[in-house]
């Protein structure tokens, strides 16, 4: 028998398929290029579901604020050690994508100079264009060696009219930092300077919001760099499979396995197949900074 062969994992004696040493080979880099990539879309996904969590946050305390009116000290310092933590995770779930991100591409794409050099570009551009984008990476530095993301709030309501003149009182939250505070410390020069000719606070918000989008644009873009190897590795392991098939006459390669004298290695597209319904729930984030959303009664009239 070879010492490469594809077989069932099963308390049987199930037939097996011999291949060969390159055969091998390329059925491990296609899954190892399928698990790669998932990991990458499972990262993006954990900062996604975080920035969620940071929005929902602020329409909970928002909604809190509504239903009870005024907030003493130590309600206060409850909703800000929240929102503190939650943008915490969002920059914790940020700094594991940018760490491994192009480890992940190196491992996809064999250590390539210049699929790398191309894999950084749109995170470069992004950073060029975008306040949010170069603010947010070093407020995590701060966090990570001084203080808190998040330095005050301001929570207010007031009349307006919506589109048939109704008065509605709206309710908002807003959240700031103080550049002030940043330039305290051992925080980059370069960006204190720029923070401090902007004002005295700035809108935690739309920073974040506007450093999403630029982060979504950048991991989109790339998603196009990697799919022509996904689509070979998923290419390739089916036809895999599909050869162990026709060998063996079965009908099912459920649990198929590559084998060798070191282990085992699976035989399937799950990986891809996960990483797909990632991509799909996970589109390309747009206009944060410009959409909201709202409760608001449409009317208070109705139709009897």
């Amino acid at each position: 028998m070879s010492n490469h062969f594809l077989r069932l994992i099963a308390l049987s004696h199930p037939a097996t398929v011999e291949v060969s040493t390159e055969q091998f080979d390329d059925i491990s880099c296609a899954s190892k290029i399928q698990l790669e990539a998932l990991y990458i879309e499972q990262k993006y996904d954990f900062v996604v579901e975080n920035y969620l969590e940071f929005e929902e946050t602020i329409l909970r305390c928002g909604l809190n604020h509504m239903m009870r009116g005024f907030l003493d000290r130590e309600a206060l310092n409850a909703d800000t050690a929240l929102f503190n933590r939650r943008i915490m995770n969002l920059l914790t779930a940020y700094k594991t994508y940018d760490d491994t991100y192009l480890q992940h591409v190196n491992r996809i794409f064999n250590r390539d100079r210049e699929i790398l050099r191309s894999a950084k570009k749109p995170f470069s551009e992004e950073y060029d264009r975008r306040v949010g984008y170069w603010m947010i990476p070093k407020i995590r530095n701060y966090v990570q060696h001084q203080g808190f993301p998040m330095h005050g709030s301001a929570y207010t309501s007031g009349w307006c009219q919506n589109a048939e003149g109704e008065d509605r009182n709206r309710y908002t939250i807003d959240l700031y930092i103080d550049p002030v505070e940043l330039s305290e410390g051992k925080f980059n020069s370069e960006i204190r300077n720029r923070l401090l000719a902007m004002g005295k606070k700035m809108d935690l918000k739309f920073l974040i919001r506007d450093f999403m989008e630029g982060f979504s644009a950048a991991h989109d873009k790339n998603r196009s760099l990697l799919g022509e190897r996904i689509d070979w590795a998923v290419d390739y392991t089916n036809s895999a499979i599909d050869y162990f098939l026709r060998d063996t006459g079965y009908r099912s390669a459920l649990g198929l396995a590559v084998f060798s004298s070191e282990g085992s290695l699976s035989v399937a597209t799950y990986a891809n197949e996960q990483r797909q319904y990632l991509v799909k729930k996970n589109i390309r984030l747009v206009n944060l900074s410009k959409r909201y959303i709202s409760n608001e009664v449409e009317s208070d009239s109705s139709e009897r």
